[in-house]
């Protein structure tokens, strides 16, 4: 079977859209466990799952915002890097926005935003060629 580019940065998404949602809804509000670690975990894990998933939408939607006629465009030919990009800004931009509600400001959410965007970097390294191909 052969797996077309869609298919292949999609399922990154939904499976990290997934565990995001796992995480957030079910697993943290019912984790009564002592186990520091594992709290920590879960506490930085709703940052770290979207900095992998978000690029992988962002690869998806910018040829298709950018057309073929800005092919050429630095933000087009480095779409992973762009898309990362965007989505770093965000996620750390969420997490400065929260200093001013009723929502938590934690450093360590950042640093794992930061982990997971080097983890798409690294999944799109080692992804195979035809998969980054338009």
């Amino acid at each position: 079977m052969k797996l077309k580019l869609e298919y292949y940065w999609f399922l990154i998404f939904a499976l990290c859209f997934a565990a995001f949602n796992q995480i957030q809804d079910n697993i943290r509000p019912n984790y009564s466990g002592d186990n520091s670690i594992i709290k920590y975990l879960l506490g930085v894990a709703p940052n770290f799952f979207p900095a992998i998933g978000i690029p992988a939408l962002f690869v998806l939607t910018i040829p298709y915002v950018f057309k073929k006629k800005n092919s050429d465009n630095w933000f087009f030919k480095k779409r992973h890097l762009s898309s990362n990009l965007i989505s770093v800004i965000g996620l750390v931009g969420w997490e400065f926005a929260q200093m001013s509600g009723k929502l938590r400001f934690d450093w360590n959410d950042i640093l794992w935003t930061f982990i997971g965007a080097l983890l798409f970097q690294v999944i799109w390294i080692l992804s195979p060629q035809k998969y980054k191909e338009l």
